[in-house]
């Protein structure tokens, strides 16, 4: 009966308030709803927490000063308290609004008062407003959702639906990326391409059994590591070529038969790759005459315990090499990679949902996000990103790529994996990083904190402590 009688009240004297009040000189933007008995409350999709919850007196919601202020865009420099008066006044452009505690008149502009039916009120040393008064003045709609018990606030029209209102931050639940859960994340690391090479082997009868010692080569090589400093040896790596390790006989560069003739080809492709990558070769030797599958110069004959094809990892990075043969329709492709595997050092996020006061650790809220570190720059992770913010995402594979569309605050952004540029609506952005992808994590795409507090309107702060802490200040 009392929330009849309140939305009835409630609509009568919108009809009436409206009516008699002017519009405010800035334009009504935000959209914001404040629940009765929660301590949080949302602006324009996005959730913030509130030392004390509105309550209902007199049949109108009240709201503390400072988070109503800052609902309907008026910061906090713009709020002024005169304590001796016991006056509020509220900036908005060429606007003032001003009201006094337990006084039902409302000012505008020091010459126009309007009388409401209630009054600002003083509870446990803080200053509540009757919201709905307060957000007219300054040319807002308002409503009343009494499932939810929640006042909308928004521009006259487009109020928000309060079905779709964020949930409280206790019900923010943020997945686990679960690092732990696989052995190859015991060492966190991101692993970036440095270079490549390929040949590819039509199919012919001659070369079938030094294509084939190439390919066996290659899959003992695969997956190789070279930590910093440390020197690469074909022979050493690949070791004797016997039947044990599955090679056959093929011809060596002289024609003649050989056990794991053919070998040179893979050594060819890894010296092509550690030379795009400007390794330092520290030896190679080219074949006695010119080989048909590359041209000379580029090749590097490789014999049991005579040639050998030796570089050093100079990078400060361990080197991965990645090797195979792959067969394809009219012949097979001997690829090899080298890849830098960056360590990934893991810091924790931690939320605030508020500006921060002057005890920023009694701001920041019991849940935190997992960062990963790489060339100092923090990257996050879609998935989290999305349980805190309410979003819709999709990452999909394109011809091995990963790109990741991002539904936001109305807006599409486009992101794809190893490329600074991006897309909002169409419209190219360029991102201070590039996203990544880590396959077997529960946490799968990546992408700059920095970049997303700026498409969030948000901002992040480095605490330099032990250990390091981010802030993801939520403004």
């Amino acid at each position: 009966m009392f929330m009849k009688r309140y939305t009835l009240l409630f609509l009568t004297t919108l009809a009436i308030f409206l009516h008699s009040l002017p519009a405010a000189a800035a334009a009504a933007s935000n959209q914001a709803a404040f629940v009765v008995g929660r301590n949080d409350y949302s602006v324009n999709g996005a959730v913030y927490r509130m030392d004390v919850a509105p309550f209902i007196e007199r049949e109108r919601v009240f709201v503390p000063l400072r988070y109503l202020a800052y609902a309907l865009g008026v910061s906090e420099k713009n709020v002024v308290w005169d304590a001796s008066s016991q006056t509020i006044e509220l900036h908005v452009d060429e606007k003032i609004i001003k009201l006094t505690l337990d006084n039902q008149i409302i000012n505008i502009n020091n010459n126009i008062n309007y009388r409401m039916d209630t009054s600002p009120v003083l509870r446990n040393g803080r200053l509540f407003l009757p919201a709905m008064w307060v957000a007219e003045a300054l040319g807002y709609a308002t409503g009343w959702d009494e499932k939810y018990q929640a006042l909308l606030i928004g521009p006259p029209g487009n109020l928000p639906e309060a079905g779709s209102l964020p949930p409280a931050l206790t019900e923010v639940k943020i997945r686990p990326c679960g690092f732990m859960e696989d052995s190859l994340y015991d060492s966190l690391y991101l692993e970036r391409e440095l270079s490549s090479s390929s040949i590819f082997f039509p199919y012919s009868a001659g070369e079938q059994a030094n294509v084939y010692n190439a390919g066996v080569a290659a899959r003992i090589l695969n997956g190789l590591v070279l930590a910093p400093g440390q020197e690469f040896s074909f022979n050493r790596a690949v070791g004797e070529r016997t039947t044990q390790k599955g090679f056959i006989t093929g011809e060596d560069a002289e024609g003649n038969l050989t056990l794991g003739g053919g070998v040179c080809r893979t050594a060819t492709v890894i010296f092509q790759a550690a030379k795009k990558a400007e390794l330092q070769i520290t030896e190679r030797h080219p074949h006695s005459r010119a080989v048909h599958y590359t041209p000379p110069g580029t090749d590097a004959a490789v014999d049991w315990n005579r040639l050998d094809l030796k570089f050093i990892n100079s990078r400060p990075f361990p080197l991965v090499i990645y090797s195979e043969l792959v067969k394809e329709e009219k012949g097979r492709n001997l690829r090899a990679a080298l890849f830098e595997r960056r360590p990934l050092q893991k810091i924790k996020v931690a939320v605030i949902k508020e500006t921060p006061q002057a005890n920023l650790w009694e701001s920041i809220e019991d849940y935190q996000l997992d960062s990963l570190v790489i060339d100092n720059r923090a990257y996050v992770s879609i998935e989290q990103l999305s349980d805190l913010f309410r979003f819709n995402y999709e990452v999909k594979e394109e011809n091995g790529i990963n790109k990741a569309l991002i539904n936001f605050n109305g807006q599409l952004i486009n992101l794809t994996e190893k490329s600074k540029t991006g897309a909002i609506n169409n419209t190219p952005f360029v991102l201070s990083g590039e996203p990544f992808t880590l396959p077997k994590c529960n946490c799968r795409f990546w992408l700059p904190l920095k970049d997303w507090t700026r498409l969030a309107g948000a901002e992040v702060l480095w605490i330099d402590r032990s250990p390091p802490l981010i802030l993801l200040i939520l403004k």
